[in-house]
């Protein structure tokens, strides 16, 4: 979603209190990595063979959209994009667009996917009242659109599974929506279950979420909030569950932002970057490639768009065009195409293809 002006000062204000120069090299857990400096690349030995890995992975292609932010992925080559305030279906390879709910004329800003790409959850505006924001459920192939009803746009919401949606509360608690819209509120337990949720991700019966600065696992028959990660801005969880990246700021102006790799109990599996300002990392939807950027104030140190693949071990600089923090990195569903957008200079979408050999 579009943050508002206050929230885009208090981002800005936090990664500024937090996050300072620091040229980085990166550790991955059972892997000595090597490389790190003015070639912004990174090369991890594996210690089974002990010879380098050679990285695997290449830019194929950038198109830029000018005057849109990209929201979701419904296929490989299918986004729904936003230009003024509409929803759009973009199509990647043919650049033919056409509107996601032409019947409906109400502001919108919003669209998340579900991982069939089935449905789509949006946002609309409501007519003469600029603080109320609606939820719907779109069936792509029906038509048929759902009103789970106001929600607050400081809540994220992300698909569970292809059926069901989960979000934070207006207040401190969890609620998930099934395709009818019926709503179902999880009374939490735990101490980090006093603030409110801001980002969540389900996997499995497992769901994650930060309160009070700290991720926390809760099993969703139990409720028993378990903290595993301390200072954490931002997470996202592999498909498989197995392993998890969080965005960890420092305490003071002289640390920088890192990117750690955890497991499901929070036992550190290694470090993935740092830099001065880190945007959101997310993993590709087959699991097997995390995608980062970074942004740098001095001129050594990674920047730009990277790619860890798991696989082997390497993470590769992709491009260095796109070094904003405040980007959004979507991945398309045949992890293909990354979408991130930037607004530095005006809001700008790119489509970044890449190639796995």
């Amino acid at each position: 979603m579009r943050p508002s002006k206050t929230l885009q000062t208090k981002t800005s204000r936090h990664h500024k209190r937090y996050w300072k120069l620091l040229a980085s090299c990166s550790l991955l857990a059972l892997a000595l990595l090597t490389g790190c400096g003015n070639d912004q690349k990174l090369t991890v030995v594996d210690h089974a063979a002990s010879v380098p890995v050679a990285p695997s992975i290449s830019l194929s292609s950038i198109d830029k959209l000018d005057q849109v932010y990209g929201r979701t992925w419904l296929s490989a080559d299918e986004m729904i994009i936003e230009r003024n305030n509409r929803l759009m279906v973009h199509n990647a390879a043919t650049g033919a667009e056409h509107e996601l709910t032409p019947d409906r004329k109400g502001i919108q800003l919003l669209a998340e996917a579900a991982p069939d790409g089935k449905h789509v959850f949006f946002t609309e505006g409501v007519a003469n009242d600029r603080y109320t924001i609606k939820g719907y459920i779109l069936d792509i192939q029906s038509g048929d659109i759902v009103t789970i009803g106001n929600i607050d746009m400081v809540n994220e919401f992300k698909w569970a599974d292809s059926s069901h949606l989960i979000s934070g509360t207006p207040d401190t608690g969890l609620q998930t929506f099934d395709l009818q819209g019926h709503k179902t509120t999880l009374q939490l337990q735990g101490t980090n279950t006093k603030d409110t949720i801001m980002q969540v991700q389900q996997v499995g019966e497992t769901i994650y979420f930060v309160g009070g600065s700290a991720l926390n696992r809760v099993e969703k028959g139990e409720l028993q909030a378990m903290p595993i990660a301390k200072d954490v801005w931002n997470f996202d969880v592999a498909p498989d569950g197995k392993s998890i990246v969080i965005q960890q700021v420092g305490h003071n102006e002289s640390e920088p932002g890192k990117l750690m790799i955890i497991d499901h109990n929070g036992k550190m599996l290694g470090k993935v970057a740092e830099g001065t300002l880190l945007g959101r990392p997310a993993w590709s939807p087959d699991g097997t490639m995390l995608a980062f950027s970074i942004y740098q104030e001095s001129q050594q140190g990674m920047k730009g768009l990277y790619i860890f693949n798991r696989s082997t071990g390497t993470t590769t600089p992709v491009t260095t065009e796109f070094q904003a923090y405040n980007n959004s990195l979507r991945w398309s569903m045949d992890s293909r195409r990354i979408s991130l957008y930037a607004e530095d200079n005006g809001v700008v979408t790119a489509l970044i293809g890449i190639q796995v050999k």
